[in-house]
C-alpha cells in the first residue's frame, strides 16, 4: 500500500505587547480569543481579548491600566505576521462564573485630542489642504489616492465638531472616504479606490460560509442637487446617475457648494453612500494575512453575484476552539 501522504497545517501565531513588553508566554496559556477589527472608513480599528481567570490573577495584580498602550502581530507561524497596530484600552469586563476577563480596545492613533470638539473657519483651501493642516497637529502624512478630485472651498467651517468628526463629514460629502492608520491621515477617493484592480481573487472554494444580499429599498438611480448661490444670485444644479442599478427613484438635495464641480461630487457622494447597500457580502475564511479593509476584492463562483467588491470591514479572530478566521464584510462596486 502506498504510504499516506503528510499536509502541513498552519499553525496560527500572535504576538501582544503591553506598554513596550511581550506579554505572549505569559498569558498564552490563558487567552480565550483575541479579535481585530479594522474598517474603511472614519471609525477606529478595534481590538478585543477575552481570557479565563480562573486563577484571579486579572482581577489583583494583573489588572491593566485604562488608556495602556498594547500591539498585536497575528498570522501564522513561519510567515510574515499582520502588524494591526497599536492601542490603547478603553474598557475592561469581569463576567462569570467561570470567571474571564475582556479587555477592549481602540487604535491608539485616534487620540483624545482628536475627538475633541472645537470650531474653526477655513476659506480658500482644498480638501487635502485642510486634511493637511490638522493632520500637522498630530504630526500625521496625509495620503490621497494619485489624481484624485481635490475641490477648493472659498469657505467652510468646523463648527462645534472633533477634528475627526469634520473630516468625516468632509470626506463622505464629497465622496471620499477617511480614517487614520499608524502615521497616516488617509483620504480614499471613492469612484479611484473602486477601479483599483483586484489583488485578491475568492471562490467557493475558499470560503467556509457566506451569505449576500440584494437590495431595492433606498436604492438611487440617481442624484440631483440644486442651490441657490445668494452671493452671484445664481442656480447651481448638477446630476449625478449610478450604473448598474435597474431602477429607483432620484434623490433631491440642496446643500450649500461654491461651484459645478463641488456639486456633482455631493450628488456623487450621496447617490454612492445611499446605493452602498445594494449588494452586500459576508465571508468567513479562514484566516488571511492579506485581507484588510480597503481590498478590491474579486468573485468568481455565485453567478449574478460575481464581480468586484470592496472590503468595508475585516475582522480578524484567533479562537481557542476555532483557530484564526477572518470575517470580511463587503460591497460590489463593479459588476464584471
Amino acid at each position: 500500500m502506498n504510504a499516506a501522504v503528510a499536509y502541513p497545517v498552519p499553525s496560527p501565531n500572535w504576538i501582544l505587547t503591553y506598554t513596550g513588553q511581550n506579554i505572549t508566554a505569559d498569558i498564552s496559556s490563558m487567552v480565550l480569543s483575541i479579535s481585530y477589527i479594522d474598517h474603511l472608513s472614519s471609525r477606529a480599528g478595534e481590538l478585543e481579548i477575552l481570557v479565563e481567570d480562573s486563577s484571579r490573577q486579572w482581577q489583583g495584580a494583573w489588572y491593566p491600566a485604562l488608556g495602556d498602550e498594547v500591539n498585536l502581530l497575528i498570522g501564522y507561524r513561519n510567515a510574515p505576521l499582520l502588524p494591526c497596530g497599536d492601542f490603547e484600552i478603553d474598557q475592561l469586563e469581569l463576567d462569570g462564573p467561570p470567571d474571564s476577563f475582556r479587555m477592549r480596545c481602540l487604535s491608539a492613533y485616534i487620540t483624545p485630542a482628536m475627538r475633541t470638539r472645537n470650531t474653526f473657519i477655513y476659506e480658500n483651501q482644498s480638501l487635502l489642504a485642510i486634511a493637511a493642516t490638522v493632520a500637522q497637529k498630530y504630526q500625521l502624512q496625509v495620503v490621497g489616492i494619485a489624481d484624485a478630485i481635490n475641490p477648493v472651498f472659498s469657505r467652510i467651517v468646523q463648527k462645534h465638531e472633533s477634528d475627526v468628526e469634520f473630516l468625516n463629514r468632509i470626506a463622505r460629502e464629497h465622496d471620499y472616504d477617511f480614517t487614520v492608520r499608524g502615521s497616516q491621515l488617509i483620504f480614499y477617493f471613492r469612484a479611484a479606490l473602486a477601479a483599483e484592480v483586484p489583488q485578491i481573487t475568492l471562490t467557493r472554494s475558499d470560503v467556509e460560509r457566506f451569505s449576500f444580499q440584494n437590495r431595492t429599498r433606498h436604492i438611487y438611480k440617481a442624484a440631483q442637487l440644486n442651490y441657490f448661490d445668494p452671493d452671484t444670485r445664481q442656480l447651481i444644479s448638477q446630476s449625478a446617475e449610478a450604473a448598474g442599478i435597474p431602477t429607483g427613484d432620484t434623490i433631491k438635495l440642496v446643500a450649500r457648494c461654491d461651484n459645478g464641480q463641488q456639486a456633482l461630487l455631493k450628488a456623487q457622494a450621496a447617490l454612492d453612500e445611499a446605493n452602498s447597500s445594494f449588494i452586500h457580502a459576508t465571508f468567513l475564511l479562514p484566516g488571511n494575512t492579506a485581507l484588510s479593509a480597503g481590498n478590491t476584492v474579486a468573485l468568481s463562483g455565485w453567478g449574478s453575484f460575481d464581480g468586484r467588491y470592496l472590503a468595508v470591514q475585516t475582522e480578524h479572530l484567533l479562537n481557542r476552539k476555532s483557530g484564526y478566521t477572518t470575517k470580511l464584510i463587503m460591497r460590489r462596486v463593479i459588476a464584471d
